[in-house]
């Protein structure tokens, strides 16, 4: 009986130390108690850290067990401070969804629609919206946008996490080429854009079902140079047979496109459209066609969707002689894609 008093007595105890540990933490030392919470990127291709040179801000939501928002919090001055973090000092011991956002803020660039949130609003109403026009049309450089989630059980003391944040905007580089030396090419004759089916995410990242969107260069113009160093081909006789001549390549087409994240198996089109005729001179798979680029190394480690989420860059050259597109000379990132040649 004693030994069982005594037992009672040490459980009773150690809960009033707990308790006043507690109080004390709550009322005197707000060092003992709270949340600290981090951020990482280094999801990318190098797996190297880079939140503070990719991240000017960041939105901080936390949602309860049953999905609905009991705080949040914007910071701003992220940009090149490498022990940037965000201090909670009182939060309840439970089960927590956070879930951080974070991104560039060039005044010249596209912000992602993120609606306004208030206390004991639904976690799904968090979505990314493409900032899209009423035609589905997106025509705009974007600011970077930055999500990740954690899954915290918080016990009241004094705990801390690091938020891993994935980049879910791609730049995409279009350059077309003349095969034949001394041909012109004018960029008021082409038409680029790509059409895809995932213009809104979700808070995790995920696409939110399918919605179209069509991406159009924010930037497109000819370049030409005098002096080029590329040499190359013209017909010997008329036919489709190229023989190497010193004719130089000196014109070329380029356009540049932003765009949302880009899911493997939704199958996004990259587009290209003669101007005059309305004639589509291509018309592909683009994110099959980027996975081309990803070299075996990483092909042994990564899926064809963690390559496109770790790649935000990408530069495609076309080569093209009188609509014939050579697809055996296709340049995806410096990497030669070979290719059967493909009349379009």
């Amino acid at each position: 009986m004693k030994r069982t008093l005594y037992t009672l007595y040490i459980q009773s105890l150690v809960l009033l130390l707990a308790a006043l540990a507690l109080s004390s933490c709550i009322r005197d030392d707000l060092s003992q108690c709270g949340l600290n919470i981090r951020f990482s990127y280094t999801y990318n291709m190098y797996e190297a850290e880079a939140f503070s040179q990719e991240a000017d801000w960041v939105n901080l939501y936390v949602f309860d067990s049953h999905d609905r928002l009991v705080m949040q919090e914007r910071h701003e001055g992220v940009r090149g401070n490498e022990d940037f973090q965000i201090r909670i000092p009182l939060i309840d011991a439970g089960e927590y969804t956070l879930t951080a956002v974070a991104g560039s803020s060039d005044d010249e660039k596209a912000d992602f629609l993120i609606p306004e949130m208030a206390t004991g609003d639904p976690k799904s109403k968090l979505t990314f919206q493409a900032p899209a026009s009423g035609s589905d049309v997106m025509d705009k450089k974007l600011n970077s946008l930055l999500i990740g989630t954690y899954e915290a059980n918080l016990d009241g003391l004094l705990q801390t996490v690091t938020i891993s944040m994935m980049k879910c905007t791609h730049t995409i580089r279009v350059i077309l080429m003349p095969l034949q030396g001394g041909a012109a090419i004018d960029p008021e004759d082409y038409e680029i854009s790509i059409e895809d089916k995932c213009g809104i995410l979700a808070c995790d990242a995920s696409p939110l079902g399918e919605n179209r969107i069509v991406y159009m260069p924010y930037f497109q113009e000819g370049s030409s140079a005098s002096n080029s160093s590329v040499t190359g081909a013209s017909p010997d006789d008329g036919s489709r047979s190229f023989q190497n001549t010193r004719a130089e390549i000196s014109s070329a087409v380029i356009a540049e496109l932003s765009t949302s994240r880009l899911m493997y198996d939704f199958e996004p089109r990259l587009k290209i459209r003669d101007v005059a005729s309305g004639r589509e001179l291509m018309d592909i798979n683009l994110t099959w066609y980027l996975s081309l680029s990803e070299i075996e190394e990483h092909r042994a480690e990564w899926s064809d969707q963690e390559y496109l989420d770790r790649q935000d860059e990408y530069a495609l050259t076309f080569f093209f002689n009188n609509g014939l597109w050579f697809q055996n000379r296709i340049i995806v990132n410096g990497w030669v894609i070979s290719m059967t040649d493909v009349e379009l």
